[in-house]
């Protein structure tokens, strides 16, 4: 009888390199944390470009701008009337303020996707998940690609607070399992890979497009990080992030004000 192996994704992949130790208490551990603001946003931002792009497979048509926005802030207001985390200087305006703010951003960001994304692309997948299936590796690999086109295009809908660069494309590890995935699929390349994103500053919200491509040297990288990771995690090496790094503060890590690794008394100065 075939058996369920585990199975690793870009997510867990990029989690693992930033951070064992986080990564251990997630899925070894098992220990959720409720997601803050920002995230819950950029979930209401996908939702709403999923039900636009659902129905666009057999339409061929793009919902009303007020559908796509009312499916992402419906999202958002089902998410935020559960279980939600705010980071100290939220906690200082109140979750009243900064819920009802994230609500306008993401409206906006939701109407940027409607008006501007969406035109560009006739869907064949939307969330498609892909299980490469790994027969000399204890665990496969999972994509969950966000949309395949009818030209062969995949691309991964980002939202983000500044412009993101060449480099951060063209390194993806999300992008790189997409391309695997889709390779699996087809058994032929994507024809392009697109960082398709929504940039909103404070001053404005815009479209940002940047294209990659991914070939063989890609994905032999790809198996050696996959082969690495799951060999620390059956060994049971879970160090901690380097201190000073971006992802390793109260802003971007749940886990941070309860972490054995970092100074006490800034977990202190974080809770006060």
């Amino acid at each position: 009888m075939k058996t369920t192996k585990p199975h690793l994704s870009a997510t867990q992949l990029e989690m693992y390199c930033r951070c064992p130790e986080s990564y251990r208490r997630r899925y070894i551990e098992g220990e959720v944390i409720p997601p803050g603001i920002a995230l819950l946003k950029g979930s209401g931002f996908h939702k709403g470009a999923e039900v636009n792009m659902r129905q666009k497979i057999d339409t061929h048509r793009d919902l009303p701008v007020s559908d796509v926005v009312d499916a992402a802030v419906a999202a958002f207001e089902e998410a935020t009337a559960g279980e939600y985390v705010l980071t100290e200087e939220e906690e200082s305006r109140g979750a009243t303020v900064v819920v009802s703010e994230a609500k306008d951003d993401l409206a906006e960001m939701a109407t940027v996707h409607a008006k501007d994304q969406a035109p560009d692309y006739q869907p064949v997948a939307v969330e498609k998940r892909v299980l490469l299936e790994l027969p000399e590796a204890p665990r496969d690999l999972l994509g969950i690609i966000d949309l395949v086109d009818d030209q062969d295009r995949v691309v991964d809908f980002k939202t983000a607070g500044r412009k993101k660069s060449q480099d951060e494309a063209d390194v993806s590890t999300q992008l790189t399992v997409y391309a695997a995935a889709f390779v699996r699929e087809r058994n032929t390349p994507p024809s392009e890979l697109r960082l398709d994103c929504v940039v909103q500053t404070k001053t404005r919200t815009t479209r940002q497009v940047i294209t990659t491509q991914r070939d063989s040297a890609d994905f032999a990288a790809l198996a050696a990080r996959i082969n690495a990771v799951t060999q620390a995690i059956a060994a049971g090496s879970f160090p901690p992030a380097l201190p000073g790094t971006w992802w390793c503060s109260d802003r971007f890590c749940g886990y941070w004000r309860t972490c054995p690794f970092v100074n006490s008394e800034r977990k202190a100065l974080a809770a006060s």
